[in-house]
C-alpha cells in the first residue's frame, strides 16, 4: 500500500486546483442536526478566534483519496472515497458566503464585491479545464449521480426540488450555514465590516480548517484505509454497504450494467436511512423466513441475495452480472410495494370486486393500528390475486386488535408464524390458501386468547384524558358497521356494511354517565372511563350533550348517526345494572365480529 499523507487546509486543497468527484458506490449526503450544528459550532469558535485576532486551526480528520484519469484532460482528478460530508459542508459554506455577498451589490462597491465572489468560485468552485485543447469549465467538487444536480443547483443558486432524503439533507444544512452567515453579517452596521467579516469566514475555511490529506495509489488501498478509518463503515448504512459493494464488482468489466444498477440503488436508497433498513429487515424477513442479525445485515445480505460477491472483487460472467442486476431490480420492486404498504395505499389497481372499504382496511391495519409486524407478510401476499391480499388484511386486522391491541399478548410466535407464512407465499402464490393462516390464528385465539379472555380485557378498556383513543375509536366503529348483520342474528361469518368508509375524525368518545362533577356521579373513580360507561357520537353531538344527564342526553343518543345508540331506546336510566348489560351486549357482539 503507497499511500502519501499530508497536513493541508481545505483551501489548500482547492487552490492546488486538485479536483474531487464521490464516487458513483459512494454514500450520498447523510449529515443531519447533529453532525451540522457540530460543524457550525467549531466554524464559529474559529472565526471568533480570528475576528480577535487570535487565529486558531480546528482539525476536521482526514481526506482519502485516489486519483483517477480523465482523458484528455491533464487535471488533478481525485475521487474522494472518505470525507466529502465535511468537503461538501464546507463548499455550502462558501456558496452562502457568495449567497450574502451577493446580496450586498449596490451602485458603489459593485466591481469590488463581484471581484470578491469571482475569488471564491475560482478558488473553491470552479477549474478551467481543457479537454483535448477545448476550453471547458469543470466543478471542483462533483457529488454522487443522485445528488449532483441538486448540488449543483444550490451552487448555482438556482430552484431547488428536495425530492430525496438527501437533497433534504444538504437543503437543512445550506440553510443552516446560510443563517449563520446572515446572524454574523447583519449584526455589523457598515458595508466594510460586513465585507470583512465574510472574508474572516473564507480564511477559515482557506487556512483555519485542516485535514490529513491521504492520496492512496490504487483504489484499493484507499478502501483500506476507509474502513480502517470508519470502523468497517460507522456512520454509513447498510444498504450504503451494499450499494457500494455491488457496483463496485461491476466496474472493471460491465460499466453499462453498472450505470443501470446505480439508477436503481439511488431508488431503494431515496428515503430516510432508517425506513430504507426497516424495508430491507422486512424484506430479509418476507424472504428467509427469519429475521437479519441486527449488527449481521450487510453479511447476511450478500450470503443470501449476493452470494457470488462473497470474497470477491469483480464479476467478470456476464450471467452472473445479470442475475446482479436482476437481483437489484426485484430489491426496488419490492421497496415499491413496500412503500404503498407504509402509506396504507392499496396495491393494486382499483377494480371491482373489491370494494372501497375492503381497500380501507389496508390503512386501517397499518396506518391507524400500526401493526407493523405484519409487514414481512404484507409485501409477500402482493404476490396474490388482490381477494387474497384482502383476505390476509382483515384476518390480520381483527386477529391483532383481539390478541394485541386489547388482550396485549406477546407477538414472538406471531412474527415466527408471518414469516413461515410469506415464504409459503413466495414458494407458490398460485396454490396458496388463506386458510393455512387463518388456522394457525384461530388455534391461538382458542388457546390464549378465547371469548371468556377477550371479555375480561374489553372490561378493561378505559377513555384516555390525554390521547387519541384509537382503540375505543375503532372497537366502536367496526360493531356500528357489523350491527345489520348482528342484530339479524349473526350467522354465518361477520358481514360489515361496506357502503361507506369509517371517517375516524368523526367519531368521538361519549361518556353515558357525565365526567363533570356537577351531575350526579354513578361510578367512582377510573370507572366512568370505562368501558361499561362509553359509546360513540359524532362531535357535534357529543358538543350537543355536553355534560348533561342520561335523561337529558338519551333524545340524541336516538338519533345519531351511529345506530348503535338505539340500543338505549328502552333504557330508561342509567344506573350499574343497566351499565353492565351495556357492557355485556358489547363483549358478547365483538366476540362474534373479532373472529378468524
Amino acid at each position: 500500500m503507497n499511500i502519501n499523507p499530508s497536513y493541508e487546509s481545505i483551501g489548500s486543497i482547492f487552490e492546488q486546483n486538485i479536483l474531487l468527484e464521490v464516487p458513483k458506490y459512494q454514500r450520498y449526503y447523510a449529515w443531519d442536526d447533529e453532525q451540522i450544528d457540530d460543524f457550525i459550532k467549531d466554524i464559529k469558535n474559529a472565526y471568533n478566534h480570528r475576528r480577535a485576532g487570535k487565529s486558531i486551526q480546528h482539525f476536521f480528520g482526514g481526506i482519502v483519496v485516489v486519483k483517477k484519469t480523465v482523458p484528455g484532460s491533464t487535471r488533478q482528478q481525485r475521487e474522494l472515497i472518505d470525507g466529502q460530508q465535511r468537503i461538501t459542508t464546507a463548499i455550502l459554506l462558501i456558496v452562502s458566503v457568495i449567497n450574502k455577498l451577493q446580496s450586498l451589490i449596490n451602485s458603489d462597491n459593485k466591481d469590488n464585491i463581484e471581484y470578491f465572489i469571482n475569488q471564491l468560485r475560482t478558488r473553491y468552485l470552479t477549474y478551467p479545464d481543457r479537454i483535448n485543447r477545448i476550453p471547458m469549465p469543470v466543478p471542483k467538487l462533483v457529488l454522487s449521480n443522485a445528488d449532483n444536480q441538486f448540488f449543483d443547483d444550490i451552487v448555482n443558486f438556482r430552484a431547488l426540488n428536495d425530492t430525496r432524503d438527501s437533497h433534504k439533507k444538504l437543503n437543512k444544512a445550506y440553510k443552516k450555514l446560510l443563517k449563520l452567515v446572515d446572524e454574523v453579517v447583519d449584526n455589523i452596521p457598515d458595508i466594510d465590516g460586513k465585507l470583512d467579516a465574510l472574508s474572516d469566514f473564507d480564511n477559515v475555511i482557506n487556512t483555519d480548517c485542516t485535514i490529513i490529506f491521504i492520496d492512496a495509489d490504487t483504489r484499493e488501498s484507499a478502501f483500506k484505509l476507509f474502513q480502517v478509518l470508519n470502523d468497517r463503515g460507522a456512520g454509513l448504512t447498510e444498504g450504503d454497504l451494499l450499494k457500494s459493494k455491488t457496483l463496485e464488482v461491476l466496474e472493471k468489466h460491465f460499466p453499462v450494467k453498472q450505470e443501470s444498477l446505480q439508477i436503481s440503488w439511488d431508488s431503494i436508497l431515496s428515503d430516510e436511512p432508517k425506513q430504507v433498513e426497516t424495508f430491507l429487515r422486512y424484506y430479509f424477513a418476507s424472504v428467509c423466513g427469519y429475521r437479519v442479525g441486527r449488527t449481521t445485515m450487510y453479511d447476511e445480505y450478500l450470503s443470501k441475495f449476493f452470494p457470488k460477491l462473497v470474497d470477491n472483487d469483480e464479476l467478470t460472467e456476464e450471467t452472473d452480472a445479470i442475475h446482479l442486476c436482476d437481483t437489484v431490480s426485484t430489491l426496488l420492486d419490492e421497496m415499491k410495494r413496500y412503500k404503498k404498504i407504509n402509506n396504507g395505499e392499496w396495491p393494486y389497481p382499483v377494480a371491482q370486486p373489491i370494494t372501497e372499504w375492503e381497500r380501507n382496511r389496508l390503512f386501517v391495519l397499518v396506518n391507524y393500528l400500526n401493526f407493523d409486524i405484519v409487514y414481512p407478510l404484507l409485501m409477500a401476499a402482493t404476490y396474490l390475486n388482490q381477494k387474497k391480499f384482502f383476505e390476509i388484511v382483515y384476518i390480520l386486522e381483527k386477529f391483532m386488535f383481539r390478541y394485541k391491541s386489547v388482550c396485549n399478548f406477546g407477538h414472538q410466535k406471531l412474527s415466527e408464524i408471518f414469516m413461515s407464512e410469506s415464504v409459503k407465499i413466495r414458494n407458490n402464490p398460485n396454490e396458496y390458501r388463506t386458510s393455512s393462516l387463518r388456522s394457525q390464528l384461530k388455534n391461538i385465539l382458542d388457546s390464549e386468547c378465547n371469548d371468556a379472555i377477550f371479555k375480561v380485557n374489553l372490561s378493561g378498556l378505559r377513555y384516555r384524558q390525554t390521547g387519541g383513543n384509537k382503540t375505543l375509536k375503532y372497537f366502536f366503529s367496526m360493531l356500528e358497521c357489523h350491527l345489520d348483520w348482528y342484530n339479524a342474528g349473526a350467522v354465518g361469518k361477520p358481514r360489515p356494511q361496506t357502503n361507506s368508509i369509517t371517517a375516524y375524525e368523526n367519531i368521538s368518545i361519549e361518556h353515558i354517565s357525565s365526567q363533570s362533577p356537577d351531575v350526579p356521579q354513578l361510578f367512582s373513580g377510573d370507572d366512568v372511563h370505562k368501558l361499561k360507561n362509553l359509546t360513540i357520537l359524532t362531535p357535534t353531538e357529543n358538543d350537543n350533550v355536553g355534560n348533561k344527564t342520561y335523561t337529558d342526553k338519551k333524545s340524541t343518543y336516538l338519533i345519531s348517526c351511529y345506530k348503535i345508540n338505539k340500543y338505549f331506546e328502552n333504557v330508561d336510566e342509567w344506573i350499574i345494572p343497566k351499565s353492565n348489560e351495556w357492557q355485556e351486549y358489547i363483549a358478547d357482539f365483538a366476540c362474534k365480529v373479532f373472529t378468524v
